[in-house]
C-alpha cells in the first residue's frame, strides 16, 4: 500500500505537466515499455487494423490502398499517444485493478489505433480514433491530449469490469447483475465510476473538471448525469472498498437498479405487406436481441430490435436488410442463426446490410459470457 501511495504521489506531481501539454505528454514518469506487473495484462498498441477499418467503414474503405494510406497516417501521428501510454500505463493499470478489486483474466490486450471510428472509444476491441469520429452525416474531430488519455482510462476500466463475464473469473457469479447490462446508464456508468476514481490520481482536478464539463464529453457519455447524481459521491472507491464490493452489496432489485433502467423500447418493423410471420431466435440466451423475417424480395429483414441487446449496441436497426454474413449470402433465418452462433464467440460476425438504400457494415463483436 505504501508503495502504491508513493507511485500515486509522483503521478499527481507529474500530472501538472499533463495539464499543460495537451498533445506532447512525455517524460512525466519513466516506466519500462514492457509489462513489469504480473497482475495486469501486457498492452500492445496496434496500428495494422486493416480488417477492423474495413469492418467499420466498408464503403469508405472500398480499396486496400486507401486503408494502407490511413494506416500510415496513424503510424506517423501516434508518437505522443505512445509516449504517454509508455509513461503512465503501469500506474493506470495497477490503479484500475486496485480500485476495482477485479482480477484480470486476460493476459494480453491490444489497443487499436485507427484514423476514424464511428464513436470516440470502444471497449472491445479496445479502440480509439486519432483523426476523427466519422458518421454518415459528419466527421467530428477526435479527442486529443488529456481527453484522449481519459478515454483510454475509461476503455481499460471497462475492459477490467468485463473480466467478470469470463467463466473463470472468481467474480463470474455477478455476471447477470443488472448494473452490468450493456447500456449507457448501467455498464457504461460503472466504467465511468471506476475511470473517474482512477483519473483523480493521474489528471489534475481542474483539468479533469474541464474535460467532464465539456459539451463534447457530455455528448459522448450519455450516462454522465446518472453517474454524477447517483454514483460519483455515493460509490467512493478505495483499495479497501473497491468497485466489486459496492457491486456485490447492491441488491438486484434496489432503487439504484430501478432508476438506472433504460427505456426498454422494442422498435417495430416498418409496416409492409409480407406473408411471413417474424421468425425470432435468441442465440446465446437472448443476448443478440433481434428477430428477422424473409421479405418479398428474398432478403432477411430485421423485424425488431431490443435496445438492450447486442445487435442494437453494434448498430443493427429495424428494417435493415441483411445481404451477407462473413462474406456469405444467407437465405434463411435458420442459416443466419447458425452462422452467428458459430462465430460470435470467436472471430465475431461481420454483416453487410442495406439501410435506406445505402450499404453498411455491422460488426457483432465476440463476448465471453455464456448465458
Amino acid at each position: 500500500m505504501k508503495h502504491l501511495l508513493a507511485i500515486l504521489f509522483f503521478v499527481c506531481s507529474g500530472s501538472i505537466l499533463l495539464a499543460q501539454e495537451q498533445d506532447n505528454i512525455i517524460d512525466i514518469i519513466k516506466y519500462p515499455a514492457n509489462n513489469i506487473y504480473s497482475d495486469v495484462p501486457a498492452i500492445e498498441i496496434e496500428t495494422e487494423n486493416l480488417n477492423l477499418m474495413k469492418a467499420f467503414f466498408p464503403l469508405y474503405y472500398d480499396n486496400e490502398q486507401k486503408i494502407r494510406q490511413d494506416i500510415r497516417y496513424v503510424e506517423r501521428n501516434d508518437s505522443a499517444l505512445i509516449a504517454t501510454w509508455d509513461s503512465l500505463s503501469g500506474v493506470i493499470m495497477t490503479t484500475i485493478t486496485s480500485l476495482s478489486g477485479i482480477e484480470w483474466v486476460e493476459d494480453n490486450l491490444q489497443l487499436h489505433l485507427m484514423k476514424f471510428l464511428p464513436v470516440d472509444k470502444i471497449y472491445d476491441p479496445a479502440s480509439i480514433p486519432l483523426e476523427g469520429i466519422k458518421t454518415p452525416e459528419y466527421i467530428e474531430a477526435a479527442p486529443s491530449g488529456l481527453q484522449r488519455l481519459m478515454n483510454m482510462i475509461v476503455i481499460f476500466s471497462g475492459r477490467n469490469i468485463q473480466q467478470i463475464f469470463n467463466p473463470i473469473s472468481t467474480h463470474h457469479h455477478l455476471f447477470d447483475h443488472p448494473l452490468l447490462q450493456q447500456s449507457a446508464y448501467r455498464f457504461d456508468v460503472l466504467s465511468l465510476t471506476l475511470a473517474m476514481a482512477v483519473s483523480q490520481y493521474i489528471i489534475m482536478p481542474d483539468s479533469l473538471e474541464r474535460i467532464v464539463n465539456s459539451e463534447n464529453w457530455r455528448r459522448h457519455n450519455p450516462g454522465w448525469e446518472t453517474y454524477s447524481n447517483h454514483f460519483r459521491h455515493n460509490w467512493a472507491l478505495t483499495a479497501e472498498k473497491p468497485l466489486i464490493v459496492w457491486l456485490t452489496d447492491e441488491p438486484y432489485n434496489s432503487p439504484l437498479v430501478e432508476l438506472t433502467r433504460p427505456p426498454r423500447i422494442i422498435e417495430p418493423r416498418p409496416q409492409k405487406e409480407t406473408p411471413q410471420e417474424p421468425i425470432k431466435f435468441s442465440a446465446g440466451g437472448g443476448r443478440l436481441g433481434f428477430s428477422v423475417i424473409k421479405n418479398l424480395s428474398g432478403f432477411l429483414e430485421v423485424a425488431d430490435v431490443d435496445t438492450l441487446g447486442l445487435g442494437y449496441a453494434c448498430g443493427l436497426r429495424a428494417g435493415d436488410l441483411i445481404k451477407k454474413v462473413n462474406g456469405e449470402v444467407i437465405d434463411t433465418p435458420r442459416n443466419l442463426m447458425g452462422k452467428i452462433i458459430d462465430k460470435i464467440d470467436t472471430d465475431g460476425v461481420y454483416m453487410i446490410i442495406m439501410r435506406n438504400d445505402q450499404e453498411l457494415g455491422i460488426l457483432l463483436l465476440p463476448k465471453s459470457v455464456i448465458e
